[in-house]
């Protein structure tokens, strides 16, 4: 089981299935960067205000907390039969490459010379490039929402709705990682990153979760937070803004 583009699109399966089966329920705000851009950019969508913004928002990071609790049960055996065969000790440098099961990191950890297969080193991919790698994928990912379900967009419209939106945005996440996991490991929601990194500070990680190697573990949330309004308001207000036709 290896290689970026079968977890990529797991990714992009699973993002598209968790819309479909809440869209009709909460209009499918699975991310705390979607929702804010919402809020900032349509908020007539889903009766958004600020009250049910931080709400959504709260349980958007409470469900990645519980959804990573579940996953450690799930999974602790095969986390652990890793590390002992990687001579891994949970919490000292090396135990990066099981901690990314639940955060992600920058450069990827399996394309650095020092934990993987390389090319990487800890110098090539910087703070502030990560920074702007996260919240440049996150732009994309709400331009491409906040284009698809615009109401001057026909494109995805099929029998009187648009059923295949949920499958565009997943194929969305899917491309994206595929692009830009092997610098930060593609996070692009800061409830999905942080949340797993608390359960992940609590197993056992430590520091090698929060702050995490460079102290970088924020820019998964400052990053998403700066992309998804900007890319959202250049669908909304930019390319997909109608002006009313002045009367001859």
């Amino acid at each position: 089981y290896q290689g970026i583009w079968q977890v990529a699109i797991v990714w992009g399966f699973g993002v598209a299935l968790a819309i479909y089966t809440t869209a009709e329920a909460s209009g499918a705000h699975l991310n705390p960067a979607i929702t804010l851009a919402f809020q900032l950019v349509r908020p007539q969508a889903h009766g958004m205000t600020p009250v049910k913004s931080l709400l959504y928002v709260l349980a958007q990071f409470v469900g990645a907390i519980l959804g990573a609790v579940i996953n450690l049960l799930v999974h602790s055996n095969t986390i652990e039969a890793f590390e002992r065969s990687q001579g891994i000790v949970r919490g000292e440098p090396k135990s990066i490459l099981s901690a990314l099961a639940f955060g992600e990191y920058f450069p990827n950890p399996g394309l650095s010379k020092e934990w993987g297969s390389g090319p990487y080193t800890q110098d090539d991919v910087s703070v502030t490039k990560a920074l702007i790698v996260e919240a440049w994928g996150t732009f994309i990912l709400a331009f491409v929402v906040f284009s698809i379900t615009n109401q001057h967009n026909k494109a995805m419209e099929a029998g009187g709705g648009r059923p295949g939106v949920p499958f565009m945005i997943g194929a969305t996440v899917a491309v994206l990682l595929a692009l830009y996991a092997p610098i930060t490991q593609a996070g692009w929601n800061p409830a999905r990153d942080f949340g797993p990194r608390l359960v992940a500070y609590a197993a056992g990680w430590g520091e090698v979760a929060i702050p995490g190697p460079k102290n970088g573990f924020w820019i998964y949330i400052v990053g998403p937070f700066l992309g998804a309004p900007a890319g959202a308001a250049f669908a909304e207000l930019l390319l997909w803004k109608r002006f009313p036709k002045k009367a001859a």
